[in-house]
């Protein structure tokens, strides 16, 4: 009889145990704020270990319902919502992850300490955290585009309790990330603004109000014609405003989360600021749920490194465990050195946006850099789960490990607010503003030139190269060369931010962990090859 019993892989307090994540916070934080900030964290990283997966389970185990009809035929698209992952979004909201940026006193370190919260939030969370992003990006637009209604609504979307949250409702049936083919109508009926239309894929339907994109009557077609409204889900009498609840979407992930299909038939919604200049309006909602997006990307690797590392302690291959075996090491570390580059990516964007929220400038750069790390963190989160659920053999394959659950949910990052041609073309857009590619490269540069460490002459070495080769593309590039170019770029900055890091942690600690990173990583190619003539990538994509 065999009794062997595999030991399962036990999560641990990532703040204290990731040290990674530990050390682009030290580097990125003032000391005196991350001395402040650090209870914060270690009870989010406590919580983390078993209350939030707790939570999470429940939810995903009870995915919502919609009951469209009452039992007298009566229609009352009634949201039923397992209250575990309602208590997540409660969680985050009291934890500050949405007001941190707004009323802390973190100042331009605001924006870091969000992500490092959300970061250690997000993995548990069953994707509770997506009213979150949808909010914070809310408050956002509110507070740049409209005063009365930031007046009226901005308390309450950033109260530590009883918080309301906010969707977003862009996506239609015709566009998708195309928002100009937006089909919603916004209706002047006696001085009350009435919107009509399809909403195709809403992922906050628990949401109090929403923002969402409509084309008043007479206005042009294409982007140019679009408008911004809020409008609240409920009447007083809490009845829906004007909107049926048509279904609910069966995703590959995210399944705690209710995602709607959402028809409106006259709802009642307020233009924010003056009509049109929709989409220049939530340019700024997009940075912010871009952002957040990248942050679940990166997320999904720490968490699941963390796994895969207590599972290979314990788990035995050919007379060794698993993390005493080179094939094992060097493929956890290529990883892991993934990982790092994914963080100091997203902390570094998050100085920046803070810096930015307070006064520092810096615009340009924010905007070539959003969709970069956006295109960058989102993908490699997928790239990075997928390695580590194979770590873990057919365990990582089955279902109630829970480890499948992690692959799914950050597919949806490259998903949600654009996909990785939609980042690459939004690159191509932001490097056609004055200054712009001229910044970015002063930011590879300025980042190369800070540290001179033995250690780190071939990766940096490696970063300059490939940033020569880019220059003329970054400057020129077009649309065909536009993923080859954005993920050139992504990868050139998280080199030099690697290379960065590890010249600190080498100057403050005598540790060259980070070192060792930014070698694996550099020497991984940060350059994709250019691509053939458009004619044939035409014939051999879609020449059937």
């Amino acid at each position: 009889m065999n009794d062997f019993l595999q030991q399962q892989p036990n999560g641990s307090n990532r703040f204290v145990s990731d040290r990674a994540f530990r050390t682009a916070l030290e580097r990125t934080l003032e000391a005196e704020m991350f001395d402040r900030v650090t209870p914060m964290f270690h009870e989010m990283g406590e919580r983390a270990i078993e209350e939030l997966p707790r939570l999470a389970e429940r939810a995903e185990s009870n995915p919502p319902r919609l009951v469209n009809y009452d039992a007298w035929g009566g229609r009352v698209d009634r949201l039923q919502v397992e209250p575990a992952w309602l208590e997540l979004v409660k969680i985050g909201l009291e934890s500050g992850l949405v007001s941190i940026p707004y009323g802390s006193d973190a100042g331009p370190h605001s924006r870091i300490v969000q992500f490092a919260l959300e970061h250690l939030f997000i993995p548990v969370s069953a994707t509770a955290n997506c009213p979150i992003a949808m909010t914070d990006a809310a408050v956002k637009v509110l507070l740049s585009q409209d005063e009365l209604l930031a007046q009226k609504y901005v308390p309450r979307l950033t109260a530590h309790k009883d918080a309301w949250t906010s969707g977003q409702w862009m996506t239609e049936r015709e566009g998708g990330s195309d928002v100009g083919r937006t089909s919603t109508r916004a209706v002047n009926q006696d001085g009350t603004w009435r919107l009509y239309g399809t909403k195709w894929f809403t992922s906050a339907t628990t949401a109090q109000v929403a923002l969402a994109l409509a084309r008043p009557e007479g206005a042009p077609d294409g982007s140019g014609g679009l408008s911004l409204f809020l409008l609240e889900l409920k009447d007083a009498q809490g009845l829906w405003n004007g909107i049926r609840v048509r279904r609910l979407k069966d995703k590959l992930g995210t399944k705690a989360l209710p995602t709607a299909e959402l028809e409106l038939d006259g709802a009642v919604a307020i233009p924010v600021g003056e009509l049109g200049g929709g989409v220049r309006k939530i340019a700024p909602m997009l940075n912010i749920t871009r952002l957040h997006c990248a942050v679940g990307g990166s997320a999904a690797i720490g968490h699941g490194l963390m796994l895969a590392r207590d599972y290979a302690a314990s788990r035995e291959a050919f007379g060794s465990e698993l993390r005493d075996l080179p094939v094992h090491q060097g493929w956890i570390a290529r990883i892991a050195s993934v990982y790092e580059a994914t963080l100091v990516q997203i902390f570094r964007v998050a100085e920046l946006l803070g810096k930015m929220e307070h006064g520092g400038g810096g615009d340009e750069l924010v905007r070539v850099l959003v969709p970069l790390t956006k295109l960058a963190c989102a993908r490699q989160g997928v790239w990075g789960t997928s390695e580590l659920i194979e770590s873990f053999g057919g365990a990582g394959y089955v279902e109630d490990t829970g480890l499948p659950r992690l692959l799914r949910d950050a597919h949806v990052q490259c998903i949600w607010e654009g996909t990785t041609s939609v980042m690459a073309l939004d690159v191509l857009r932001a490097l056609a503003r004055p200054g712009a590619a001229e910044a970015f490269n002063e930011e590879i540069e300025s980042l190369l030139r800070t540290y001179s460490h033995p250690s780190l002459d071939e990766p940096v070495r490696a970063v300059g190269d490939a940033l020569q080769k880019l220059r003329p593309s970054i400057a020129s590039a077009d649309e065909p060369e536009a993923r080859r170019v954005a993920w050139g770029m992504a990868r050139i900055h998280q080199g030099a931010l690697l290379c960065l890091q590890a010249g600190w942690a080498l100057d403050k600690r005598a540790d060259d962990r980070s070192a060792i990173a930014a070698q694996i990583y550099a020497s991984s190619g940060l350059l994709e090859p250019p691509a053939l003539d458009p004619k044939d990538l035409a014939r051999l994509s879609f020449d059937r």
